[in-house]
């Protein structure tokens, strides 16, 4: 039997890495329906916020990837039109189109537009990943209020159907969009999870780690403010690109007043394939977000079997019962306070405990098989 032909829209794919959790959702993505469907992805040949184009990849035509079973194109950056990529879109012939991300121009707007014109044929899903939660909403609200208004005088929502990744994304698409189609299929994760390992841990100190592009929804300063009242010996490895330079010259200031015992260590951006490793190599990983659609980095950690201290502002709830980790509110910072200094004073066993707890909790969710029925149900409704 003929597979269905699936189009994947995204403005960063892999290689690329710096643009977050949309990549690693994205390549999950094709990588679990690609027995499904004739996946196509199309994207472009430069990593978020570069300049210069990934070494090695072809660009402006169509080609198999990595013999991975699905194909791929690569627009180039610098020479990016809505022609290219109409023309590009129309060689596919797609009978589903998915979108990434709302407010992206040539990735989403464009091909909105092209589908309220009656120029695309298929079935469009979008997926907003968070675009429309308040904390993102308020990154430029000058441009996105008035698009979202448009997009809604014009009932484009009316010809699509929305994917939520989770009963908050429903109600916020909901919100702005009464009377759309919402579909909620929860993200799909690396399920690649290697086998469980320790890591050596005396009371009265801590590796944490914290891995986020370093803007200020990420809040990595929130968490460098707590940590100056800690009294415990502290690691902490920073990892993301820096792209808030303005924001991060304030991290830099506060991490200069730390106190002694408190060593902080910016590693830069790193390839998702080196994540595991890093992870390993520590007790805890910090992540007070405003806001996570899913937090694939929160994710990473716990398939690792580390535990988290993160927000109450992603999917991941209730964590301290299951002895997983914290999800605590960002209007009290001595919590957070509070919980680092415990996880501080964890001797071997204790540590043990939490990290093989985090470990099986992360087995469970990737062998959970609705998740692939779920997705199989967006596109067969």
């Amino acid at each position: 039997m003929t597979k269905k032909k699936l189009l994947i829209l995204i403005e960063w794919f892999a290689p690329g890495y710096k643009a977050g959790g949309p990549i690693q959702s994205c390549v999950n993505f094709a990588y679990a329906l690609k027995d499904d469907f004739e996946i196509y992805v199309l994207t472009t040949d430069t990593d978020h916020g570069e300049t210069e184009p990934y070494p090695n990849v072809v660009a402006d035509q169509w080609m198999e990837y990595k013999k991975d079973g699905f194909k791929i194109y690569y627009a180039k950056r610098k020479s990016l039109s809505k022609t290219k990529l109409k023309q590009a879109m129309m060689e596919v012939g797609a009978d589903y189109i998915y979108l990434n991300l709302l407010f992206s121009p040539y990735f989403s707007v464009y091909p909105l537009w092209l589908k309220y014109m009656g120029k695309l044929k298929g079935k469009v899903v979008l997926c907003p990943r968070g675009t429309l939660y308040d904390s993102a909403l308020a990154v430029k609200p000058y441009k996105k209020k008035p698009f979202i208004q448009l997009f809604s005088w014009l009932g484009i929502h009316k010809k699509i159907l929305f994917h939520a990744t989770n009963e908050r994304e429903k109600q916020a698409v909901q919100r702005f969009f009464p009377g759309s189609q919402v579909l909620i299929a929860d993200n799909l994760p690396n399920s690649n999870q290697r086998p469980f390992t320790s890591y050596e841990k005396k009371p009265g100190s801590l590796k944490c780690i914290f891995i986020a592009r370093i803007v200020a929804i990420k809040n990595l300063l929130f968490a460098l403010q707590f940590l100056e009242n800690i009294s415990a010996e502290i690691e902490l490895t920073i990892i993301g690109p820096s792209e808030d330079k303005v924001y991060w010259v304030d991290c830099e200031k506060k991490i200069a007043q730390l106190p002694a015992n408190i060593q902080v260590n910016y590693l830069g951006a790193k390839r998702n394939d080196e994540l595991a490793e890093i992870i390993g190599k520590h007790h805890l990983f910090v992540l007070p977000t405003a806001g996570e659609n899913f937090g694939h980095s929160i994710f990473e950690s716990l398939l690792g079997g580390r535990p988290v201290l993160i927000s109450d502002q992603t999917p991941w709830l209730n964590l301290q019962e299951k002895k997983i980790g914290w999800d605590l509110p960002l209007n009290h910072p001595e919590k957070f306070q509070q919980a680092m200094e415990e996880a501080a004073q964890w001797d071997q066993a204790s540590f043990d405990e939490w990290a093989s707890s985090s470990w099986e909790y992360a087995k469970k969710f990737i062998s959970n098989p609705a998740l692939h029925s779920e997705y199989m149900q967006l596109f067969h409704s």
